[in-house]
This record gives structure tokens, C-alpha cells and sequence, in this order.
């Protein structure tokens, strides 16, 4: 799972982590990421920090969340 709101950023990290194998789902901001976390249960969470809507901590607030409700969730 990649949380990133620049597409620009985020379509060229898809472009890497697929070209060795991976499978990755993509959202642009923190309350997509939360939902995104609990339809496709996936094995790593990668996000940024400053998403919309406030461009604050987002980010992080989503990864605490996540790992409130999975304590061992790897989250980068």
C-alpha cells in the first residue's frame, strides 16, 4: 500500500515497486489510506507524512491509527 498525494511521485514509485514484482495499491490521502488498509489487508503500508486535506501530519495520524488497530502492522 503507497499513501502519496503527489502523482508525480507517487506514479514513479508504483513504476519501481511493480518492476521487481510487486503489487501495489495507491491512494492520494489519509482517510483513503485508512479505508484502502481495510478492504485489501495489505502487507506494508508506505505513506507520507503531509497529505490532504490540511498538508499537516495526515499521514501520521493514519499510521497511528493503523497501528492502534494492528500493533505489529509494518508502517513506513
Amino acid at each position: 500500500m503507497l499513501a502519496e498525494d503527489s502523482v508525480l511521485l507517487r506514479e514513479g514509485l508504483i513504476g519501481l515497486l511493480s518492476r521487481y514484482g510487486h503489487e501495489v495499491v495507491s491512494v492520494g490521502d489519509a482517510q483513503a489510506l485508512i479505508s484502502a488498509v481495510e478492504e485489501h489487508a495489505p502487507d506494508i503500508v508506505v505513506t507520507d507524512v503531509r497529505m490532504p486535506p490540511g498538508f499537516q501530519d495526515e499521514g501520521l495520524h493514519a499510521a497511528v491509527r493503523l497501528r492502534e488497530k494492528r500493533p505489529t502492522f509494518p508502517v513506513l
